[in-house]
């Protein structure tokens, strides 16, 4: 649907800018304001970066950006070495999700790049194409909410193959291998472990993260963790019985979980509805022999669509406290972040820096994905049901209807030309459907 009849917000000339350029520097504006160690001028070239990143088009490199911005291409170059904390910034966009079943979900992020000097550069796992291809890898952190199915994206930070100089491990259960990825992974969330502890305690992965050493490293560092077993799994019931009145040690396994016949008198059964969808859930703490820990299992028979069969699944979660129903639908909410993934690659530029040097690189990445948080900020701020896409589309036309009045001899009537404003601003702009 195309916005036709769509009011137009009350438009205002400020320093030749109109209301939504206006609206998004100060949203910038606004999650900066509590980060105190920034200079004026840095603050100054982090809005425009994010104005950048919204109303552009093309591919968004450094000469792109001093083609489209008011700084030249070598500031472009020299600030994008230095330092910001993109997990403070991006924490301003928390407030209106926060609710009570929320996660901090983890997942690698891969990066296409033909070149070899850059840094980083190695054979990941490509989930797109499901093969090892070569390029850039990044761990992405955001906040997911199960009630709100949706995503706020924190932070991302590159992966180093053990190629890279400078990376010593630390003496932390699950870290000690420099070759292994989940070590890094480890040694990424320890840096900034306080800092995701006081937005939640729990994190959500995908399968890839059920190993023993890295489950036991993210409760060393003070978290519990939801993610997806094996179909193969080897789980054991817990003995519940009396002690035995004989010497030896006490009996602590009751059998073996058979996952295709499972003993109802441990398990609950359970519902969870998602529109017309009903899945039927068991629930029950076992021993995981992987992971060498009691855990809460959740057991998931649902309707593959694209096999047209019923399928079983086997989550868990190390908090034991945890219902069911949240165990599995935080997992599920875990997707959305890819959603933030797709949408920085299509619409904020997220593979086109070009630039070879490691700080600048973690500088684009975050804010390609920041710009993600800004963009479906201003939408839901302004009452527009719209997509990433479709919010670049209507401040790239501010943009441009901005730069035809500061160019134009004649002062621009709002109320005279506010129907022609409206034609302009919302020139391609649709709906979500």
């Amino acid at each position: 649907m195309i916005f036709s009849n769509l009011e137009l917000p009350h438009f205002r000339l400020q320093n030749m800018k109109i209301k939504p350029l206006i609206q998004l520097r100060e949203m910038v504006a606004a999650a900066l304001s509590s980060m105190t160690n920034l200079s004026k001028s840095f603050r100054t070239f982090i809005i425009e970066t994010m104005e950048l990143y919204l109303t552009s088009s093309g591919r968004m490199n450094f000469t792109q950006m001093a083609r489209c911005g008011r700084s030249c291409e070598s500031r472009f170059r020299q600030n994008f070495k230095k330092p910001f904390d993109w997990l403070s910034f991006n924490r301003h966009f928390l407030s209106p999700m926060m609710g009570h079943r929320i996660a901090i979900g983890i997942d690698p992020c891969f990066i296409p790049k033909a070149g070899k000097k850059t840094p980083g550069v190695d054979w990941f796992w490509s989930g797109c194409a499901g093969a090892i291809k070569h390029g850039l890898e990044i761990l992405g952190l955001s906040v997911v909410d199960a009630d709100a199915k949706d995503a706020v994206f924190l932070k991302a930070e590159q992966t180093f193959t053990s190629k890279i100089r400078g990376r010593k491990p630390k003496c932390t259960r699950g870290m000690e291998d420099p070759d292994s990825l989940t070590g890094w992974y480890l040694r990424m969330l320890s840096r900034i472990s306080r800092q995701l502890l006081s937005i939640c305690n729990l994190i959500v992965a995908d399968a890839y993260f059920s190993k023993e050493s890295f489950v036991s490293g993210v409760k060393e560092l003070g978290f519990n963790i939801i993610s997806r077993f094996r179909d193969d799994v080897n789980l054991k019931y817990l003995y519940r019985g009396p002690k035995a009145k004989k010497r030896g040690r006490p009996q602590k396994f009751a059998g073996k979980v058979d996952l295709k016949n499972l003993d109802m008198s441990v398990f609950k059964e359970e519902y969870s509805v998602d529109g017309k969808l009903v899945y039927k859930l068991y629930t029950a703490d076992v021993w995981a022999v992987s992971l060498g820990r009691e855990v809460r299992v959740v057991i998931v028979d649902y309707l593959d669509p694209d096999k047209k069969k019923q399928t079983r699944k086997v989550f868990f979660s190390t908090d034991l406290t945890l219902s069911a129903r949240d165990i599995f639908d935080i997992y599920r909410t875990r997707f959305q972040l890819e959603f933030v993934f797709r949408d920085a690659k299509q619409f904020t530029g997220l593979t086109h820096c070009q630039a070879r040097n490691k700080e600048a690189l973690a500088f684009a990445f975050n804010a390609s994905l920041s710009s993600v948080n800004v963009a479906r900020t201003y939408a839901r701020q302004e009452g527009h049901n719209l997509s990433v896409g479709a919010t670049k589309t209507l401040l790239h036309n501010a943009a441009m209807v901005d730069r035809f009045i500061a160019m134009s001899a004649k002062h621009a009537n709002l109320r005279l030309n506010n129907t022609d404003f409206k034609e302009l601003l919302f020139y391609g702009v649709r709906a979500v459907a």
